[in-house]
């Protein structure tokens, strides 16, 4: 039996538009994710520490697991880490917590959408942080590299 040519066009047209409209998801996906966030100075993409103060990196976020990352923001599972540096910070001990961290406050930089604030909290509201008596903390991510 010979298949009736108005089903072979019809079938066509459908196999066209299902293949643009993957075609446009998959750049638009593609497109969104091309979000970064500042890693002192650096432009990176889904890194998986980041730090408070790029000059001694006492401070900071490590073991990060994304689990959200887009223009609008991030947010990710990770390990609050700080070197309470007694005597020295070379000999001091590190003190960890487990926290939920987001990203904020997209920017352009180089062309490119750059987040550049970081927010934690403790994943135990009622656990504070390491030498702290909060549970949350923040900062504005550097933008500039060491020396510039």
């Amino acid at each position: 039996m010979k298949t009736p040519r108005y089903l072979l066009v019809l079938l066509s047209i459908i196999s066209v538009t299902g293949l643009f409209v993957g075609a446009y998801s998959f750049i638009h996906r593609a497109a969104s994710e091309q979000v970064y966030v500042f890693n002192c100075g650096v432009i990176d993409f889904k890194p998986n520490s980041l730090t408070q103060f790029c000059a001694d990196a006492n401070v900071g976020v490590a073991d990060i697991k994304w689990e959200t990352w887009g223009a609008n923001g991030a947010t990710a599972s990770a390990t609050y880490a700080l070197n309470n540096c007694e005597p020295t910070c070379v000999a001091g001990t590190w003190k960890y917590a487990d926290v939920k961290i987001s990203l904020s406050k997209p920017v352009t930089s180089q062309g490119k959408t750059v987040l550049s604030r970081l927010d934690l909290k403790t994943t135990d509201s009622k656990e504070m942080l390491p030498m702290g008596t909060t549970n949350k903390d923040g900062w504005d991510l550097e933008s500039k590299p060491l020396g510039k």
